[in-house]
Formats: C-alpha cells, sequence, structure tokens
C-alpha cells in the first residue's frame, strides 16, 4: 500500500500543482491524486512531468472531481449534451493519465451527480449505460476505472458499497471497479471491515479522512480495524488522504501520513 494525497487539499493555496508534486516528496508522500478546475485540454502537463520525474512521486489518481463541481456535468445525467461533453472530459482525462504514467482515473460527483433530476430508476439506468461507456474508453487507453459512492448526505444514487457492487454487477467490466472513502462509509453507519470484506478484489482504491472530514486520527474512525480489512483481502493500491487539513496543512499531512503508517 503507497500513501497519497489529493491535490484538493492545496487547492485554496492556489499553489502550483508541481509544487504539490514537490510537497509529496518533502512530506515522504508516494502519490498524489491529480485534480484541476481546468478544463483538460487547458492543463499545462510538462512542469507537472518534470516534477514527477524529479521526485519519483508517482499520479496515483487522475481525478475528476472538477468535472461536476466546477463544470455542473456528470456522466449519469438525463441530457444528451451533458454526456457527450462529460466523455469529452473523461477522454481527455485518460489521455492526461497516460502521459503521467497513471492507470487510474476516479470519479464520484463527477460520475453520478449530488441529486437525482430523473426518477432513480432512469438515473440507475443511465448511469449503467455510461459506465460501459466509460469502460470502452478504459480498454483504448489501458485505464481502470474507479467509482466512488457517497453517503446520502452527499448523493442521491449509489451511497454503499451494496449499491457500488451491484452496479458494478450489471456493467459487467472489470476495468470499473469501485474505491472505498472512510468518511463517506462511516457517514452510512456502515462497517469498515464488512465493507471491505464485500469488494474484495473489486476494490482498487481507497480515501482516507476521519469523521467530519478530520485529519485520520483526531477522529473517531477506528483506521486500524480497517487498514487490517485491507490486508485481510490482500489490497496493494493507493491510499489517498481527502481531508480538510488545520491551517498548517503540511502539519496536517504530516500528522496524518505518521499516525496511517502506524497501522501499516
Amino acid at each position: 500500500m503507497q500513501l497519497g494525497f489529493s491535490t484538493v487539499m492545496y487547492e485554496k493555496t492556489g499553489l502550483p500543482y508541481h509544487r504539490i508534486v514537490e510537497k509529496a516528496s518533502a512530506l515522504d508522500y508516494q502519490g498524489i491524486e491529480l485534480n484541476f478546475k481546468e478544463w483538460p485540454s487547458e492543463l499545462e502537463i510538462d512542469p507537472i512531468k518534470k516534477a514527477l520525474r524529479k521526485t519519483g512521486v508517482k499520479v496515483a489518481a487522475v481525478g475528476t472531481r472538477h468535472l461536476y463541481v466546477t463544470h455542473g456535468i456528470y456522466f449519469a445525467s438525463p441530457n444528451s449534451d451533458v454526456r457527450k461533453r462529460a466523455f469529452s472530459y473523461m477522454t481527455d482525462c485518460m489521455s492526461i493519465a497516460k502521459e503521467l504514467d497513471c492507470g487510474i482515473v476516479q470519479a464520484g460527483w463527477a460520475f453520478q451527480g449530488s441529486k437525482l433530476e430523473v426518477t432513480y430508476e432512469d438515473a440507475w439506468n443511465q448511469a449503467v449505460k455510461s459506465l460501459r461507456q466509460v469502460s470502452q474508453l478504459c480498454r483504448w487507453y489501458g485505464m481502470v476505472f474507479v467509482m466512488e459512492f457517497a453517503c446520502r448526505k452527499n448523493a442521491g444514487l449509489v451511497n454503499t458499497m451494496a449499491d457500488a457492487l451491484r452496479m458494478l454487477d450489471e456493467v459487467g467490466e472489470d476495468n470499473v471497479l469501485v474505491m472505498a472513502d472512510v468518511f463517506h462509509i462511516h457517514a452510512e453507519n456502515d462497517s469498515l471491515e464488512d465493507t471491505v470484506l464485500q469488494a474484495g478484489e473489486r476494490l482498487a482504491y481507497v480515501h482516507l479522512s476521519d469523521n467530519d472530514r478530520l485529519t485520520p486520527g483526531k477522529g473517531v474512525i477506528d483506521f486500524k480495524a480497517f487498514i487490517d480489512s485491507l490486508k485481510k483481502i490482500g489490497y496493494d493500491g493507493p491510499m489517498v488522504m481527502e481531508f480538510e487539513p488545520d491551517s498548517n496543512i503540511d502539519d496536517s499531512l504530516r500528522d496524518a501520513s505518521e499516525y496511517i503508517r502506524k497501522f501499516m
């Protein structure tokens, strides 16, 4: 298992992405999850590539958070024009991931949105169709797509690991897998261990945050039990910090790393 953090952690600082890569190296993190507000075609790749080569830090995943948060677009939309733009964005993200030697593209809200615009059944069926199309993109680019379920406070379609696995069963593609965000599992009052064991080999990515988006170790979540369950299924993928840091982001990430490494 490798530790990383999302670039979202530094988003409010305006720090350039290549500087965030350097931060990861200085803080002894192996990877970053690259999220960007720009439309992918506007992202400057070269400074990021240079920083990755210089530091040895890896891109654990290309995140698509801003597809929905900034651009208001998501794959399961009932609007065909919205979906068309979403797939254009996703295609560019996969191209970026390939150029940065990254094999994972990740989506939460960018996949399901935060609220239902049509009936649950219609939204579900559209999501399944869209994920099958995403799978075709994955095959072309040699990627894995990981979908993130979110608690009911944050989303209306896929809220639990059981929901996510049912969707994966209907999609029926081996390059569309699931991720587990500890914050969302806890918010649904689900067992961390049962959730991980339920996913088994289909778990491909992990987000770490304590309750209320606190720094891991500052809240009530049992991270030892969670990481022990990852060991039980032989998980060896990324564990990516995504929490709301204290006033000093660097110190928060150091504290989180020190705490989590005790259980690894």
